[in-house]
């Protein structure tokens, strides 16, 4: 049975239309009336029926208008109109709108019998025109599979041609979401897909495992091409979803389109180093080969160098050092064929590492570093490296300005004050001219002209004095030289007769402990 909606606004028409025609015998059923076009359209959205009888003219929205809402809202239900009116205008409009009958009033039942079953005769055509696109769609999705897993039991040409898959070429395109927990998200991309390209030739949307794929027989290759398919299809996405689009290569036979799938599968698998605003194409995977070259796993050493390089930048509130950090960074940890989540997990523990240092030797910091943790969890969720790079570069340029970032200090003012709290660190000449970015030679000179002092002579004064501070305290001479920065007691031991003129044990003897 077809569903009718009866919509008039004079109350004798509608109950008259219910009761003096046999709507079994044609096929229909009676599912509600309304008694004017505001209601009715509502109504039309709410039962979707597959007939709607209305009348044309009716106070406030007449049925043309509605006609034209529900069309415009691309709801497909048949129209046959009622008119009171030998008007040629409406019908005019009405044969605009698609209407499938223009009958006038008072109704004829005979008339209005050879409608219905004309009309019937349609949906039912539609009906089984729709069963059986329903039946070759789950068939073509069975068939593609098939084919993606290079299995060997439909590849049957008769069937191809059947199911109008006998195209020149056959390329593969792969979508991805990032970060959804369920497959709601890829489901409705899928079906707004299929929207998008209903009624296209040769284009095939279906689902893949994890992604939506679309089979076609366009070949992509050029870029300004893949620039445009993305932001086409990112407009169908659900609001605020990462998503990233793969053209694996053409071929023509369709039977091989499976090796189409594993090149567009193997692009999405690097995405990690992939940053344009583009779908990715095959010739993409030698350009980010070329761009990061492999790279050895980081040691322990190496994460620890890094991660002082980081916080030696963070010390001395520079966006420039964090900068190339940032470079060097990428220099030693990514690389091409390393896994995503590797290269996630050394940047997340050389952040941490920073972070907690520069808390650790300033601890009035501390209240400021407390959503650290949040940040560095945010910058490893980014699908990318360059929005890894991004997020993790907008942060720590938030956290220098709030701990008192842009000093306008000058660049040897700042290295001793650097040096005066980091005095008990490996630091070397070298290692500050790689962070203030100056040449080392040059930056020694200044540094002289500057304090009077070489740099090495200069740090040697800064732990002495502090030695001679904790010596004063009690504390025993082993436990001094540690805590200033010397790893071996006899060379402290040299150093301080130097600079005091006394070993550390006479001089701990002369000062009274506290």
């Amino acid at each position: 049975m077809f569903n009718v909606l009866i919509v008039d606004d004079e109350p004798m028409i509608r109950e008259g239309l219910k009761t003096i025609i046999d709507w079994e015998s044609f096929g229909f059923t009676v599912v509600d009336t309304a008694a004017n076009g505001r209601d009715g359209l509502d109504k039309i959205k709410e039962l979707k029926p597959d007939l709607t009888i209305i009348d044309i003219r009716m106070p406030g929205m007449t049925g043309l208008d509605v006609i034209e809402e529900a069309r415009a809202a691309m709801i497909s239900t048949h129209f046959l109109i009622l008119s009171g009116y030998a008007d040629f205008d409406y019908a005019k409009r009405a044969i605009g709108y698609g209407v499938n009958g223009y009958l006038l009033k008072p109704l004829d039942e005979e008339e209005l019998g050879e409608e219905l079953q004309r009309i019937g005769a349609i949906l039912t055509r539609e009906k089984q025109s729709h069963r059986s696109a329903e039946e070759d769609h789950v068939f073509r999705e069975h068939l593609l599979e098939s084919f993606l897993l290079q299995e060997e039991a439909l590849r049957d040409p008769a069937m191809v041609m059947q199911l109008g898959l006998d195209w020149p070429r056959y390329q593969i395109v792969l979508l991805e979401i990032h970060g959804s927990a369920d497959d709601a998200p890829l489901a409705a991309l899928r079906r707004k897909l299929s929207v998008h390209f209903e009624g296209a030739e040769r284009v095939i949307v279906f689902s893949a495992g994890p992604f939506a794929a679309v089979l076609w027989d366009r070949g992509m290759s050029r870029e300004d091409d893949a620039a445009r398919y993305y932001a086409e299809w990112g407009a169908l996405l659900p609001d605020n979803k990462g998503w990233f689009a793969a053209a694996g290569g053409a071929v023509t036979d369709i039977s091989l389109i499976g090796q189409s799938y594993a090149e567009a599968a193997e692009l999405l698998h690097h995405r990690f180093l992939f940053h344009e605003g583009r779908l990715m194409l095959p010739g993409d995977l030698t350009l980010m080969a070329e761009a990061y070259p492999e790279k050895a796993p980081l040691d322990p050493t190496g994460e620890i160098e890094l991660s002082d390089m980081l916080y030696y930048a963070l010390d001395i509130r520079s966006m420039e050092a964090v900068g190339r950090f940032f470079d060097e960074l990428e220099e030693r940890v990514v690389g091409f064929g390393q896994a995503e989540q590797a290269v996630k997990s050394a940047v997340a523990h050389i952040l941490t590492m920073a972070i907690n240092k520069l808390s650790g030797q300033n601890q009035a910091l501390y209240p400021l570093l407390q959503d650290a943790p949040l940040f560095i969890t945010e910058a490893f969720r980014q699908p990318t490296w360059e929005q890894l790079k991004a997020v993790a570069a907008a942060h720590l340029s938030s956290l220098i300005e709030r701990i008192g970032g842009g000093s306008k200090d000058a660049v040897l003012k700042q290295m001793i004050d650097f040096i005066h709290r980091n005095y008990k660190e490996n630091l070397k000449l070298e290692l500050l001219a790689q962070v203030f970015n100056y040449n080392s030679a040059y930056l020694g000179k200044m540094f002289k002209n500057y304090t009077g002092e070489n740099f090495n002579a200069f740090l040697d004064n800064v732990r002495i004095e502090h030695a001679k501070e904790l010596l004063s305290q009690g504390l025993k001479v082993h436990q001094v030289a540690a805590c200033v920065g010397y790893a071996n007691v006899d060379y402290f031991h040299s150093k301080f007769k130097k600079y005091v003129g006394a070993s550390p044990s006479s001089f701990r003897k002369k000062e009274p402990s506290e």
